[in-house]
């Protein structure tokens, strides 16, 4: 009986390869399009600060920043504002009763995002203006990012007057602290984010000399 064979028999090198390509083609490939573990070290706190010197007692830079309801018109980064809540009248007869702002909410945007906050105030008269807004902060509401979730877990900003001692203006320092949420949103905005400090309080500066004019000291 005669045997038979197979009418084309592959070298074995060409199974071999014929074998490979095939893998290749069934199996599919897990590389990550990006690897955002190597961006959480971005989500880290970080603070900002700048200061400035400005020929203005304290109390008149205090009315300046304690207003604000006006922040969407002067504070870069800062699309709205308005006050919800106000503390009881001072009991101190210098301050005649005047009422402080406690709680705003506030839409803040930057680097291409944009979150609508409220906002817990802090106000010391004549000394300090401090707003405490994000998810990991006690008392105040986590920000609204929309669709995408919330962009900040935490965004604080505190504006301190310290009076020079010779009585010629007022050491004036910004402060913001803040956290991303996500590590993508501290990647995009990593450029705009350095510059926040500076920016803010030049405008605040504009600010105050568009409302008090010359400096009387």
């Amino acid at each position: 009986m005669a045997t038979a064979r197979p009418l084309l028999r592959l070298p074995t090198p060409l199974r071999t390869s014929l074998t490979s390509s095939r893998a290749l083609l069934t199996t599919p490939s897990r590389r990550p399009f990006f690897n955002l573990p190597n961006l959480a070290p971005s989500t880290a706190p970080q603070v900002l600060t700048a200061t400035r010197t400005m020929p203005y007692a304290s109390t008149q830079l205090y009315d300046v920043i304690s207003d604000v309801d006006a922040y969407q018109t002067f504070v870069p980064y800062c699309a709205a504002s308005r006050v919800t809540a106000w503390s009881a009248p001072d009991p101190d007869p210098a301050n005649g009763g005047r009422r402080y702002p406690t709680q705003a909410d506030l839409r803040v945007g930057w680097g291409g995002f944009e979150e609508t906050f409220t906002s817990r105030l802090h106000c010391v008269p004549g000394k300090s203006v401090e707003a405490i807004s994000g998810a990991d902060v006690e008392g105040a509401s986590p920000g609204n990012g929309g669709e995408g979730g919330a962009v900040f877990r935490s965004l604080v900003t505190k504006w301190q007057l310290r009076p020079l001692a010779s009585g010629t203006g007022t050491e004036v320092d910004l402060v913001i602290r803040f956290q991303f949420a996500n590590p993508l949103y501290a990647a995009v905005s990593a450029a705009v984010s350095e510059k926040v400090a500076g920016v803010m309080i030049e405008a605040f500066q504009k600010r105050v000399k568009a409302v008090l004019g010359t400096p009387r000291l």
